[in-house]
């Protein structure tokens, strides 16, 4: 007969603070010690319960779910004890979610969390209660204290739970235990209480004590020596066996006979078939049902209104059988609901999108504005979103501005209650590299040291340990050799994956039908102070709950900005969102590849298929759409479908495949039309046309057989000859894996549209929207003022006097710099900084700025980083001389601030004059020379601030000198690669010079790592990749701003469409200059003729003689040119602080180095 022996007081990872069990390899663990029933008992949630129910049945063992509720039992504030709360029954388990859930939405802040007793009376029925063991109701303090108020409140406890309370006594080697088991078996016995042994079990294995006192000190944030004398666990709380147990208790064997009495007691079963939705409250209370039909045919009239060329009894047949559905299926609640809240978001101007996913395939949804996709007019399938033959729940996937998603979450709340509609939580893990760091500064180890083994770990989403030790030999061998090293790996691994924190979806919401927790536990998380379920998201659709994410989609809020800066300047404009999909000039633009910006077709990869596709239709953008994903791009499925649009003949098995394959140029690239060969060819209904579409794609060998019989056997009835139908079977089959939702393809493809549409007539408008949404974005900031470029656009500096927070449309051809996208600039200083320009006027000069402002809200760093951004050029001094005279102009500045609040009187009455006297004073002495250096250098600090070069760029000192040596520009070999008419590998071998804005290394399989390089010439930028041999030879030279030569194979990247560098020679501006050089003319002027400057003319040449350029000295005179004559010891050597001192001394233009 089997034991009914378990632990009833164990805590899992999910508990937090504390525990290194998880739950798959508590299972594994109990089926190892042959142990039929699992407890959990996760302090203050139940977070894992329906995983843990869940994987108890499926591994056939009982499970009990429990909870540690610390409680309070006096009025006095202290600490709090804790009890062990165990469901006995599916009543027990709805009480303690809402014993749970109250305990969170009431607690206050910095207060602990904790049941009373009038809780307890509440919620107790259906539970089983112990008292907590050691640090338990008759635990805590007992041998020290006046235990009477704990005692009068397990009286209290025993009136409500009668024969549901068990006394708990543990055995773990604890200190002064003796002592405290015989007072607990004193109390035990005075008030008749049960006995039941438990062993408070935090960890699976005796030798994992160690690691568990780490993950407790990671959750405390104390180093394991500041533990040397705890007192809170020992190493017997581990998942003992039955007879480990028992003989710890063979003198009380009543305490382990309770522990098969209460698994007796404990049944619990949950309900995970069905759902719980929300009922929508019609405006007029009137029948959902007959509500739902008025407005959805209401829908379809406005539809249908003025649409002679629609055939009206296709529409009104589609919504028929759409509503008959959605009726049988029980979901017309949900669809109202849906329609309800974007709705409300259309009539507040939220930006709402037409709708992702499979949900655009129904005409209800478009009828109730729901979706914006007409799913006739685009042969869209209903079934594929909701079929009557595979029971799921509806799902609709709706994005909205990003901006103003958290307003439609809290309309929602507002609608339906705060009781009934919560956020979903997340839960944090310790992932691979993480967890080491964590380990790392637990023991005391230093963080360089750490650091260093926690970034041999590649970076890789999911990775593990385990992996990273297969993968890097370096990591390996640190591993073997070193003991240290070992021990942190060997502790890291045993943590790692467990629950680390928790937090809050971004998107998700759920709304039940009665009271959240009827159905679920609620949680409030201690850092944000915000109420979450304490189920993911994952379990809340197990139990049959709706979820709605609410999706924020950056692209609605550019157009959104777009279409708002375009009305204020021109007035009311067409609805974007009715263009017509068949405009030449937008489609003229996707041509030209000019869509960087544009939703979903901006990559390289994109642009280059853009450019040999020539779309020319709105069906082009919809497939293309679905076609550049990693499985049809390996195919060669894009090629095939370039080549059938652009003539190349098609031929179909069969006719009937025609219509269905022709808007596709004879592909099968949608899901949608899988379903439809199979309902045209083989009678397939459409619900089971889903079906084998969803076989398909989940590849089911056994289940395909079936479908392939049922196909051709339907195909031969439609008289089909088999062999053709098997054909077209094994195509269906073989596409299906690559099949992309034609529905979610269509809606993409419409706001990919709408900003083509935007680009094209308002080009300004619509880059100045996207550069201020992704302002924080440095790459994309990039991409887009590249764009800017492209069109024509000129963007112009920051400016204190004019910019604002967002980049500003000044006209059709210029772009102003937005203030908050400068690094270190914050919203609140600009909104200060501009809000004190509107009362004051314009800013004269750095004292004046120093004085107006508050030097608390825009600091030091502010201000530095509007000076090196240009903000400040309006002031016509330099950068450099701006940041040496700072210091003062602050000191200035808060002097005034702090005469004006004491009241003292200005100086002078003219308070500008004293501005410019006392500026003109201080720049005097602290003038900066113009110098190139001087020149790179601020350059170098605008890079830093704004994240590229703006004002000017590095190369353009260079620029004449480059160009003279015949290296061609990066731009000249994208050139190339767009020019290309076929997909053929572009390869090329030269010589591109740029400077270097960026430097990553990255792993290329095992213990194989390339560097990376991003260059940047001015006209593009170009990656180069070094592999660590090259990278060895050169490493010298590579720093970050520096201009360097690079030789090499030119090639398409794989991984990104876009060009890169195979590097395998790199040389700096001085070994370009000897390489490249043939003579150095050096002209001096009439006024350079004297012997100053002669004589300063020969000490900076002295020190390059006797190299191997020719150098030529022409004197200018009287409108002639007198050549020098030199002999050969005037060879020189044209290094970089040659041609700087001269060009610094004369002028740039009078030195020439003449090239190759």
């Amino acid at each position: 007969m089997p034991s009914n022996f378990t632990h009833l007081h164990l805590l899992t990872s999910y508990s937090l603070s504390c525990s290194t069990i998880n739950i798959d390899k508590l299972i594994k663990q109990a089926k190892k010690n042959k142990i039929t029933t699992l407890a959990i008992t996760d302090h203050l949630n139940v977070f894992a319960a329906i995983k843990f129910y869940q994987k108890c049945i499926d591994n056939k063992i009982k499970p009990i779910i429990g909870c540690q509720v610390p409680v309070k039992y006096d009025q006095l504030d202290r600490v709090t004890p804790n009890i062990i709360i165990l469901c006995k029954d599916i009543a027990g388990y709805k009480n303690l979610i809402k014993l749970l859930s109250e305990i969170h939405v009431k607690k206050e802040k910095n207060k602990t969390a904790s049941a009373d007793i009038e809780q307890l009376r509440k919620y107790h029925n259906g539970l089983i209660l112990l008292t907590g063991g050691r640090f338990g109701i008759l635990g805590c303090n007992l041998l020290s204290e006046d235990n009477s108020s704990k005692i009068n409140f397990v009286k209290l406890l025993k009136e409500i739970f009668q024969d549901r309370l068990y006394v708990q006594i543990n055995r773990g080697n604890n200190e002064s235990e003796k002592l405290y088991n015989n007072k607990i078996l004193i109390i035990a016995e005075q008030l008749s209480l049960p006995i039941v042994a438990t062993n408070h079990v935090l960890f699976l294995e005796k030798e994992d004590f160690d690691a568990h006192e780490v993950r407790v000190c990671i959750n405390k944030k104390v180093k394991i020596d500041d533990r040397g004398n705890q007192k809170e666990f020992t190493d017997e709380q581990y998942f003992k066996t039955e007879k480990e147990l028992k003989a710890l208790f063979v003198d009380i064997p009543d305490a382990i006979e309770n522990i098969s009495e209460i698994v007796k007691k404990c049944n619990i079963h949950i309900n995970t078939v069905g759902y719980h939705l929300p009922l929508f409250n019609t405006p007029d209370n009137s029948d959902v049902d007959k509500y739902f039909d008025i407005i959805v045919q209401k829908g379809l009239e406005t539809i249908l209104e003025g649409k002679d060329d629609l055939d009206i009894n296709l529409y009104k047949d589609r919504l028929k059988y759409e509503i008959s559905v959605i009726k049988e299926m029980g979901f017309v609640s949900y669809f109202l609901i849906v329609h309800e809240f974007i709705d409300w978001s259309k009539k507040n101007s939220i930006p709402v999108g037409p709708g992702r996913g499979s949900g655009a395939g129904s005409l209800v949804a478009f009828a109730l504005n729901i979706t914006s996709i007409d799913p006739i007019k685009y042969n869209l399938l209903f079934e594929r979103f909701l079929n009557i033959e595979r029971i799921s729940m509806p799902d609709f996937d709706i994005d909205f501005c990003m901006i103003n998603r958290q307003r439609i979450i809290e309309h929602i709340t507002s609608l339906y209650g705060e009781s009934k509609v919560s956020q979903i939580i997340t839960y944090g893990t310790l992932s691979a590299r993480a967890v080491i760091r964590d380990v790392g500064r637990v023991l005391g180890m230093g963080y360089t040291y750490v650091d260093r083994i926690a970034k041999l770990i590649p970076f890789s989403v999911g990775i593990t340990i385990d992996d990273a030790l297969k993968q890097n030999k370096e990591l390996k061998k640190e591993y073997q050799n070193n003991e240290e090293i070992k021990n942190l790996i060997d502790t890291s691994k045993k943590l790692e994956g467990l629950q680390r924190n928790v937090g809050k979806h971004a998107a998700g919401i759920v709304v039940a039908p009665g009271d959240i927790d009827n159905f679920i536990p609620l949680y409030r998380v201690e850092e944000s102070d915000e109420i979450v379920t304490q189920y993911d998201k994952d379990d809340i659709e197990k139990l049959g709950l709706v979820k709605f994410d609410i999706l924020g989609l950056r692209t609605l809020s550019i157009i959104d900005r777009a279409i708002k800066t375009i009305k204020e300047k021109h007035g009311d404009i067409e609805n974007h969102i009715d263009v017509q999909l068949s405009d030449k000039k937008v489609f003229n633009l996707l041509q030209q590849k000019l869509t960087t910006g544009v939703f979903q077709l901006e990559s390289s990869g994109m642009k280059r298929y853009m450019g040999r596709l020539k779309p020319d239709c709105f069906d082009d953008i919809v497939a293309i759409v679905a076609l550049y994903r990693p499985g049809p791009l390996g195919t060669g499925m894009v090629d095939d479908f370039i080549n059938n649009k652009h003539g190349k003949k098609i031929n179909y098995e069969h006719a009937m495949l025609e219509p269905i394959l022709s808007e596709t140029y004879g592909l099968i690239l949608y899901q949608e039309q899988v379903m439809e060969i199979s309902r045209s060819l083989a009678n397939y209904t459409l619900g089971e046309a889903d079906l084998l579409r969803r076989a398909m794609g989940k590849k089911k060998k056994n289940e395909m057989e079936l479908h392939r019989k049922k196909f051709i056997d339907g195909a031969k009835i439609k008289g089909i000859d088999g062999m053709i139908a098997g054909s077209i079977f094994s195509k269906m089959e073989k596409f299906a894996g690559y099949g992309f939702n034609k529905s979610h393809s269509v809606a993409y493809a419409s706001i990919s549209y709408q900003t083509a549409y935007l680009k094209t007539y308002y080009t300004s408008e619509f880059l100045s929207a996207a550069l201020s949404s992704d302002m924080d974005n440095t790459d994309k900031v990039i991409s887009l003022v590249d764009a800017c470029n492209e069109m024509s656009i000129k963007i112009l500096q920051p400016n204190i006097n004019t910019s604002g927070f967002n980049f500003i449309s000044i006209d059709e051809s210029t772009t102003l710099y937005g203030l908050g996208a400068i690094k270190g600039v914050g919203s609140n200083a600009v909104k200060h900084i501009t809000d004190e320009r509107d009362h004051g006027g314009d800013f004269k000069n750095i004292f004046d700025f120093c004085e107006r402002v508050s030097l608390n809200i825009v600091n030091i760093g502010t201000i530095d980083a509007l000076i090196y951004s240009g903000a400040f050029d309006v002031f016509e001094e330099s950068r450099l001389a701006m940041k040496k005279i700072l210091h003062n102009a602050m000191l200035y500045g808060q002097q005034k601030q702090n005469s004006r609040n004491t009241g003292q009187q200005e100086l002078f009455e003219n308070k500008s004059e004293s501005f410019s006297i006392t500026y003109d004073d201080v720049n005097s002495k602290l003038k900066i020379e113009d110098t190139t250096d001087n020149r790179l250098k601020s350059l170098s600090h605008e890079k830093k601030v704004i994240g590229f070069y703006l004002s000017g760029h590095p190369m353009k000192e260079y620029q004449d000198e480059i160009n003279s040596m015949s290296i061609k520009s990066i731009a000249s070999y994208f050139n190339e690669l767009y020019s290309m008419d076929t997909d053929d590998d572009f390869s090329e071998h030269g010589t591109v010079s740029g400077v270097i804005t960026n430097i990553r290394s990255q792993r290329m399989g095992q213990d194989r790592y390339i560097n990376i390089l991003t260059i940047d010439d001015s006209t593009h930028r170009l990656e180069i990749i070094l592999f660590s041999d090259i990278y060895e030879k050169y490493r010298n030279l590579i720093k970050e701003n520096e201009i360097l030569f690079f030789s090499g194979v030119i090639a398409m990247d794989d991984y990104n469409g876009d060009l890169s560098m195979k590097a395998t020679k790199v040389i700096d501006m001085e070994s370009a200059r000897v390489q490249y050089s043939k003579e150095i003319e050096l002209f001096i002027l009439p006024e350079h003729i004297n012997d100053n400057i002669l004589e300063k003319i020969v000490s900076i040449l002295e020190p390059h003689k006797n190299g191997k350029c020719p150098l030529t000295i022409k004197c200018l005179s009287n409108q002639h040119i007198v050549p020098l004559n030199l002999d050969n010891q005037w060879l020189i050597n044209p290094s970089s602080n040659l041609i700087k001192g001269l060009s610094d001394l004369l002028g740039k233009e009078n030195i020439i180095v003449k090239y190759q």
